[in-house]
């Protein structure tokens, strides 16, 4: 199995902050967000960890990377550099996943996690439920109430298998939402150039997602412990103070 962290995105809306500070290496109990998907990844035992950035930022994530290999004993960490120097430039993440896999030339099992994410659950459930199945596996995460839900991809699911997602809907149709952690096996990979070749939206995986699940089984596994989508200030503060009491 190999693993991407996407940390593509310009997090405007996070600015002024992330004008100089990509937001996975903004700090949270004293380390950058990007650590926790680290500690995490271990579950998985990956053989390379790909970290998917921009020009712009390339030069603080393999600062980040030396520190990272000497202090944790992670291992590898391969930064992969995306052209693009401006928001209006950016891939868009399905693109960014379609790049990485074909510039590292990756041909294995693939864990997928948004640079953005902080949570608090282990992975070792999708990863068993994986390889039980070796099908594509999203992680989800109950967010209880349907008004925060419109926020993120919202999934319904049948007997395990994800019957239906829409991205950001008015309506949702279910409190249960995509965390952005996929496992795929590789023999899904090419599908995202399948998707992109068919001038399908570039940006998240939610829509994707959405057109992968009319042409094979995809499963889910939902986790109710704390998760979080660090896209805007007031959810980085909270997040922030949060850990701030607990550490107190």
């Amino acid at each position: 199995m190999e693993a991407i962290i996407l940390c593509g995105g310009f997090a405007t809306r996070l600015e002024p902050i992330t004008l100089f500070v990509p937001k996975p290496l903004l700090p949270i109990q004293g380390k950058p967000i990007i650590d926790n998907t680290m500690d995490k990844m271990r579950a998985a035992k990956p053989k390379r960890i790909i970290i998917s950035t921009n020009k712009k930022f390339s030069d603080q994530f393999e600062h980040w990377a030396v520190s990272r290999e000497r202090t944790s004993g992670t291992g590898k960490i391969e930064i992969l550099v995306e052209p693009t120097l401006h928001n209006k430039e950016k891939f868009g993440a399905v693109k960014g996943i379609e790049f990485a896999i074909k510039k590292k030339r990756i041909n294995d099992d693939l864990l997928i996690v948004a640079g953005d994410n902080f949570y608090k659950f282990d992975l070792q459930r999708m990863i068993k439920r994986f390889r039980e199945l070796r099908k594509p596996v999203i992680a989800l995460h109950d967010i209880k109430k349907k008004e925060e839900a419109r926020r993120f991809g919202v999934i319904s699911m049948k007997n395990g298998i994800i019957a239906h997602f829409e991205e950001k809907p008015e309506k949702p149709k279910s409190t249960l939402i995509s965390t952005g952690i996929y496992l795929f096996p590789k023999e899904t990979l090419r599908m995202f150039e399948e998707y992109l070749s068919d001038s399908n939206n570039p940006d998240a995986p939610g829509y994707f997602l959405h057109w992968l699940i009319n042409k094979e089984k995809v499963y889910g596994v939902t986790y109710n412990e704390e998760w979080y989508d660090i896209g805007t200030i007031d959810t980085y503060r909270k997040v922030f103070e949060s850990c701030m009491k607990r550490s107190g």
